[in-house]
Parts: structure tokens; C-alpha cells; sequence
């Protein structure tokens, strides 16, 4: 089931949107290729973009939340810590029992879930509470 960015995921930063669209054309990818039945291969892609690119992801949304004094950052700072936590176990997993059908579902499963809630729920109170400050 691939997922299509909607304006509704939009939370009104344009780079933090822009990222987000890249994270859904990725997972997407992943999809696609599970269909194609290359998943294997593709997940070892995605884990090699999510190194570098969540921790560049999750650092523009602190500074921001830096930036503007957000009152619910340690609760979304947790959340992206939790996130690469899990992302370091499914690296774990790749290195010990490699690219295996197992890893490739539980991670296509888990990071789409993982993304709509993320961006529905704490990134959107996030993008509401800079709505609602002063340009």
C-alpha cells in the first residue's frame, strides 16, 4: 500500500514539508519495490538514506522548535529519539541475519504507520503552534 502526500500532512513550514514529501517518496519506493519483489534490496537503500537524512530531518524540526520556544519539544525530541533507536535496531537486524522478508515487512509497516502518526499528530501541533505565532 503506498501512501500519497496530501496538502492535509502539510504543516505549513515549507522545509519541514518538503522533507516530509521526500520521507513519502522513499517509503514509497520501498513499497514498490516489495511488489516488484526487489524489497530486499530496496531496504538496504532506505536504511542508508535514513542514516543521514532523519538526523538532518529531526534537526531542523529542534532547531525550529528551538528557535521558538515550543512548549512540547522534549515530548517530540523524544519521539525522534525513539525513532533512530528503533531504526539503529532494524540496522541491527540487517547485519546480523541481513536483508530478510521479516525485516522488510516489519519496517514497511512501521515507518509508514510511523509516518502518518507522526506528522498527523506531533508535527501538526507543532505546525499549529508556529501558525499561531507572529511572522
Amino acid at each position: 500500500m503506498t501512501i500519497a502526500w496530501s496538502p492535509s500532512y502539510a504543516i505549513g513550514y515549507p522545509l519541514i514539508d518538503a522533507q516530509h514529501q521526500e520521507l513519502f517518496i522513499r517509503f514509497n519506493a520501498l513499497v514498490e519495490a516489495c511488489r516488484q519483489r526487489e524489497g530486499r534490496k530496496e531496504i538496504v537503500q532506505l536504511f542508508a538514506f535514513l542514516d543521514d537524512y532523519v538526523v538532518k530531518h529531526f534537526n531542523a524540526e529542534e532547531v525550529l522548535m528551538a528557535a521558538h520556544d515550543y512548549p512540547d519539544s522534549r515530548m517530540h525530541i523524544k519521539q525522534h529519539r525513539d525513532f533512530i533507536e528503533k531504526l539503529q535496531g532494524w540496522h541491527q537486524h540487517l547485519q546480523q541475519d541481513g536483508s530478510t522478508l521479516d525485516l522488510v515487512i516489519e519496517t514497511n509497516e512501521a515507518l509508514i504507520l510511523w509516518l502518518i502518526r507522526h506528522i498527523r499528530t506531533v508535527d501538526g501541533a507543532l505546525g499549529s503552534f508556529l501558525k499561531s505565532k507572529p511572522a
